[in-house]
This record gives C-alpha cells, sequence and structure tokens, in this order.
C-alpha cells in the first residue's frame, strides 16, 4: 500500500512554509537595506533618531491593523488572505525600489510602515492556517516547523541585506530589485499552500483599531488558561525585544568588538529560537507541553544571571545568547499552541490579532525599559541583562504562583493531550 506523508512534508504545508520563510527574510533583507542606507546618508546625530523611529514605523501597524486583518482572517479563507498580501508586497517593494533609486531615506519610512501593515493582515490568517490544517497531533511540531523557518529567515535575511548593501557600491536599487523579485516568488510559493475553508458570514467588520482587542481581553476572562497563555506570550516579546536592543550596546561597551559581532549575536539567539521551538515541538509528541513553560523560565533567568556576568568574554556571550534562545524556543512553543487551540474557531483571527496587538505594545513597553535601564538607573548593558534576570524570576514565580488550576491540577510538570474536541 503506499503511504501517506507525514503533514508537514505535503505539497500544502511546505508551500506554508516557503511562504512564511519568503516573506520574513524579505522583510529582514528590506529593513537592512533601509538602514544601511540611512547609516551612509545622515549624520551620526540624525542617525540615532533614524534608526528607532525606523522600529517604531514598522510596529505601529499592529496596533492599527490587526483588529481588521482579524477580521479578513475570520471573514475569508486564510489560504486566501495570504495570497492577497503577497501580492501587496510585491506593489510595496516596488515602492520601496523606487525611493532606493532616489536613495530617499525619510520616505523609505512609509514604505517600512506599509510593510509593517502587510505583515499585520498575513499573520492572523498565518497562525490560523496552522490549526486549521493541521490535525491536532501535529500542531505542536508545526508550529516548531514555523518558528524554525521563521527565524532561519530572520537570520538570512538581515546577513543577505548587510552584504547586498556592502557590495551594492551606494547603488541601492540593485538590491531593491531582488527584494521585488523574491517577493513574486514568494507569491507564487502562496498559490501551493493547502487550501481553507471558507470563513463565517456572521463576523461583522471593525474599523475600530482597539474595541474588537477589548472585547476579546474581557472575553478572556472566560478561559484561565488562554488568559495565562496570551499574557506568557507577551511577556516572551518582551524580552525577546529588550534584549535585542541591548546587543549593540553589549558588542560595543563589554565585547569592545565591531559591527559585525552584532550580527553574529543576533544570528546566535535567533537559531536558538528556532532550535529550541523545534525540538520543544517535536518533543511535546502530539500535546501541549504545559511542563516546558516554568523549567524554560527558569533556564532564560539563569542564562541572564550568567550573561550579565560573563559579558567580557565573547565566546561565553555568544554561547549563553544561543542558550537564551533555545530555552525561549521551549517557552513560547506550548504558549502559541495553546493559544492556537484554545481560541474560539470562528473568532480565532481576532484572538491572534488581538495576540499581536498586545505583542507590540510590549516590544514598545521594552523600549521604554532599555532607555530606563540605560539613562536614569545608568546600568551598563551587562547590568541590564542582570537585571533582565532579575525580572524573569519574578515573572516565572508568578506564573508558577497563579497558573490555573486546569493546568495546576493536572500536571505543573507534566503534558496534558490537546482535547479531540475544537472550541466553538
Amino acid at each position: 500500500m503506499r503511504k501517506h506523508k507525514h503533514p508537514l512534508l505535503q505539497t500544502g504545508f511546505l508551500g506554508f512554509l516557503g511562504t512564511q520563510f519568503l516573506g520574513a527574510f524579505n522583510d529582514n533583507v528590506f529593513k537592512m537595506l533601509v538602514i544601511c542606507a540611512a547609516a551612509a546618508t545622515l549624520s551620526a546625530e540624525a542617525k540615532k533618531d533614524y534608526i528607532p523611529l525606523a522600529s517604531a514605523f514598522f510596529i505601529l501597524p499592529y496596533l492599527l491593523f490587526s483588529a481588521f486583518a482579524g477580521y479578513l482572517a475570520d471573514r475569508y479563507s486564510k489560504r486566501s488572505v495570504m495570497i492577497a498580501t503577497k501580492f501587496a508586497e510585491i506593489a510595496i517593494m516596488c515602492a520601496g525600489a523606487l525611493l532606493f533609486w532616489r536613495l530617499a531615506v525619510y520616505p523609505l519610512l512609509a514604505v517600512l510602515f506599509l510593510m509593517g501593515a502587510q505583515s499585520a493582515f498575513f499573520s492572523p490568517a498565518k497562525y490560523g492556517f496552522l490549526p486549521e490544517t493541521l490535525s491536532e497531533k501535529h500542531l505542536p511540531s508545526g508550529n516548531g516547523a514555523t518558528q524554525l523557518f521563521t527565524f532561519l529567515a530572520i537570520i538570512l535575511g538581515g546577513w543577505a541585506g548587510s552584504a547586498m548593501a556592502d557590495s551594492c557600491g551606494g547603488n541601492y536599487l540593485i538590491p531593491a530589485l531582488v527584494t521585488i523579485a523574491i517577493a513574486v516568488v514568494g507569491t507564487i510559493s502562496s498559490f501551493a499552500i493547502t487550501r481553507t475553508r471558507l470563513g463565517s458570514r456572521k463576523v461583522k467588520p471593525s474599523f475600530d483599531p482597539l474595541t474588537p482587542h477589548w472585547k476579546t481581553f474581557l472575553e478572556l476572562r472566560k478561559d484561565p488558561v488562554l488568559l495565562y497563555c496570551f499574557l506568557g506570550n507577551t511577556f516572551f516579546w518582551f524580552l525577546g525585544a529588550l534584549f535585542q536592543s541591548n546587543i549593540p550596546f553589549i558588542v560595543q561597551d563589554e565585547l569592545k568588538q565591531s559591527d559585525t559581532m552584532i550580527g553574529y549575536l543576533q544570528a546566535a539567539v535567533a537559531l536558538g529560537i528556532g532550535i529550541g521551538s523545534a525540538l520543544a515541538g517535536y518533543a511535546s509528541k502530539g500535546k501541549i507541553a504545559y511542563r516546558f513553560i516554568i523549567p524554560s523560565g527558569i533556564l532564560l533567568s539563569l542564562a541572564a544571571f550568567a550573561f550579565g556576568l560573563a559579558a567580557h568574554s565573547t565566546f561565553l556571550v555568544i554561547i549563553l545568547t544561543a542558550l537564551l534562545g533555545i530555552a525561549g524556543g521551549f517557552f513560547q512553543i506550548p504558549l502559541t499552541t495553546a493559544i492556537q487551540h484554545r481560541s474560539p474557531q470562528d473568532k480565532r483571527g481576532r484572538y491572534l490579532a488581538a495576540g499581536n496587538a498586545l505583542d507590540s505594545i510590549s516590544m514598545l513597553l521594552s523600549a521604554a525599559v532599555h532607555w530606563i535601564f540605560l539613562k536614569p538607573l545608568n546600568l551598563s548593558p551587562a547590568n541590564v541583562i542582570v537585571a533582565l534576570g532579575a525580572i524573569i524570576a519574578i515573572v516565572i514565580a508568578a506564573m508558577w504562583k497563579w497558573m490555573p488550576k486546569e493546568i495546576d491540577t493536572r500536571q505543573k510538570l507534566k503534558l496534558i493531550s490537546i482535547p479531540r474536541n475544537t472550541r466553538k
């Protein structure tokens, strides 16, 4: 008899992974080209303002458009939404190429905003696609594979963007044309994605960026486990954003290395998260492994303390950065899987969009906390990581103490099977 392919090796899922990989890769190539173009043309003082501004322009659309993006993911086929956003990516890259040709770095901020909007519309459909097309048994491993490909794309995209910027001799039009080609290939790949069901016609659109999220957060109170996972996942993005923003200061002030080391450390943490996510998905064995949350959180805290103490050793910093990433992958996968599974099927897009909005707020909050550590508190970059370790320890202790009864009574350190009946 002919054997069926593993769900993660079927054409439809591979098409999804390819589309996701190329989209994340292109985002990071383009963002790196923008940063390099700004660094080459602006004064030192102007660069200090431009780079944080660029990050804000990319994150802001998640707050403004995620509610409507969630509606689209619930109302229409998630595959159709992803294909539509890929066509939008081609148009956005064309606009970016035109501005790169004129070397108009400040108007390129508007293109970054549009890129953020495209990603905001893609995200609820992407994460909603997984529980809709994968069986309960394969959902954790599907999440692990998605995260692995995403973070590999981040690493390779950042490297490719900087390499093209270095070799283009100031003619950024050529690498910008490459981003158009990548967008085209990603769009072609999206047509291979597994077909998904049509959404519910009962879902009503909302152009208010806040009310749907507020409604979702009120509904979350009815499911303590889901609320717990939402908040835990948001904390993960807070940690990641704060750690990443501190990397340049570690390299310059503690390690006394060149900017090349910044790329190595960013690659180490991204690869660590990808590997940790893949291992967590495999080790979950078709179940939501809530047992990973607390131990991986403890490991995150210990690794952060060790990082702060070893911040002058390049070798140890690279190892501990990778370890932080691996622990982060194990921390996030059960949270993400639970959010996808427990979100009501007919409202899943809205719930995932609310999570995106919450994550973007946490990343903006991390920037404020980082500024407080560096300026008013005058902490060294190494002590910022130590302070981060203390924050992790406090939060993990709180997560242990206030773990919902559904998890607590059945398994603080055990696996919990995914129920066969999907919540409605």
